[in-house]
């Protein structure tokens, strides 16, 4: 029998790990389809060899904080890139394509998921939501990604007239994993627009969605 891919799991892997607690609250990055340039991969595979070579001195609790910093800087480095890249597509600058994406994630919400923060940029989205439970378990990310990758990349693809892959099939997630945590990604997320220079203020963003956060929602795993 193959293997529903899309069943909750508290942790798998593809690429990256993902780590998805009961309850918990997550920062997910996900971007248009495309090869990063390879001053960028190579950047990411000489810091991906340096955690390595460290890796192999420290014991398994060392081991998971070391892992963690590093996918924060390999994060950190290809976001840098996606905030300041002239290269790239920018199909979500496009206003009728960036609402599609805006209107999936707010038709989701209370389906799917909570839906506590979205900024849609012209390269890559950010989002932070709270899997809701179905069946005792929380609805996985896996699925919650499908869903609105599939919908929004057939029906971006339509209004640019064009076909195949529409998103990297690859998602950065972040567990967050108390308040402090959330008041930092909150800020990060809110002024993305302003720090890639597309504004000044991130009130003057048109491609956002901000709702109130729910008091007691996250919870301490």
């Amino acid at each position: 029998m193959a293997k529903d891919k899309l069943k909750y799991k508290y942790f798998y892997r593809r690429n990256l790990p993902h780590l998805q607690p009961i309850d918990g609250i997550f920062f997910i990055t996900y971007r248009l389809a495309f090869d990063l340039p390879r001053d960028v991969l190579n950047k990411l595979a000489e810091l991906r060899k340096i955690f390595d070579s460290k890796l192999v001195k420290v014991n398994e609790i060392e081991q998971i904080k070391l892992k963690k910093i590093c996918n924060q800087y390999l994060y950190e480095i290809e976001d840098n890139f996606l905030d300041n890249s002239k290269s790239s597509p920018q199909h979500l600058r496009q206003t009728q394509i960036a609402r599609i994406v805006m209107e999936s994630l707010n038709y989701n919400d209370g389906k799917l998921y909570d839906l506590y923060l979205a900024i849609i940029m012209p390269n890559h989205v950010h989002i932070v939501i709270k899997p809701l439970i179905s069946s005792n378990k929380p609805i996985s990310l896996s699925k919650i990604m499908k869903e609105h990758k599939s919908f929004t990349a057939n029906e971006c693809n339509k209004i640019l007239h064009r076909s195949g892959q529409f998103w990297h099939h690859e998602n950065y997630d972040h567990y967050i994993r108390d308040n402090e945590d959330y008041e930092r990604i909150k800020d990060y997320i809110l002024n993305n627009p302003v720090k890639a220079g597309l504004i000044d203020h991130y009130n003057n963003w048109k491609y956002k969605i901000v709702n109130n956060f729910k008091a007691g929602a996250l919870s301490y795993q």
